[in-house]
């Protein structure tokens, strides 16, 4: 879901916001993979090599 998870816990009238992300959050390994990168980025560091993609390499 694309948005805050705040709006969508006001919305679905959840009380506690561990019963909204529990049950409706999810997170592909794609975007895992680019958050990884923008984090490497924000302390000046090289992202991390893929590991998928130096397994092909063997």
């Amino acid at each position: 879901m694309k948005g805050h998870p705040q709006v969508a816990q006001r919305i679905l009238r959840h009380s506690k916001f561990t019963m909204t992300s529990d049950v409706y959050s999810e997170a592909s390994d794609e975007e895992i993979r680019e958050a990884l990168q923008r984090l490497s980025r924000g302390f000046g560091q090289s992202p991390p090599d893929d590991p998928e993609e130096s397994d092909e390499d063997s």
